[in-house]
């Protein structure tokens, strides 16, 4: 059995849905009452991957407040994966995610990140195409989905990719420290 363990950060403006993203995977609930995140909070969820394979993810929810800037990129260090959120009923939460990347990349270097347009139940509130989205997924080297935390589309896939994703990362730096 290979264990893993992993430090994984959702970004992205407030009132996106992250908080309701990370609890739609690691409880499989949604809450329609929107309390905005102030600081941090973090969630573990324990996954089987494969007969052999388990990880032991560590899911951090930083607020989406410009004024926690300063702190939030503190926590970016050290991360194994990143989840960059947007609202595609909000197309400035898409814009703002150049900053977003920009921080995260330059303090956790060169991880598996993800893009998630979140809440495509809300379709006739839509204002983001999903190519837009697939656009701006591939000018930031990541994965896309398009999300819902409220009835859990795409969610359970999209941590599951991520998951492995960390893990062939991983893999290829110990290979990589292994062959020097």
């Amino acid at each position: 059995m290979v264990m893993y363990s992993c430090k994984v950060i959702l970004l992205g403006q407030g009132g996106v849905g992250k908080t309701s993203v990370i609890r739609r995977f690691v409880e499989q609930a949604f809450s329609h009452d929107y309390k905005t995140t102030v600081g941090s909070n973090f969630l573990l969820k324990r996954l089987q991957l494969d007969a052999e394979t388990r990880m032991t993810m560590q899911i951090w929810d930083l607020s989406g407040q410009d004024s926690f800037r300063n702190i939030r990129t503190q926590y970016f260090l050290h991360s194994h994966g990143g989840i960059m959120v947007y609202d595609l009923t909000r197309p400035e939460t898409l814009a703002k995610l150049d900053k977003w990347h920009s921080d995260f990349t330059e303090k956790a270097g060169e991880v598996p990140l993800m893009l998630f347009g979140n809440k495509v139940d809300l379709e006739e509130q839509r204002a983001i195409k999903y190519e837009t989205g697939t656009e701006k997924a591939k000018k930031f080297h990541a994965t896309y989905y398009e999300t819902s935390a409220l009835n859990g589309k795409n969610v359970q896939e999209a941590f599951t990719r991520l998951a492995t994703n960390i893990i062939a990362h991983i893999d290829a730096r110990r290979s990589k420290i292994g062959n020097r």
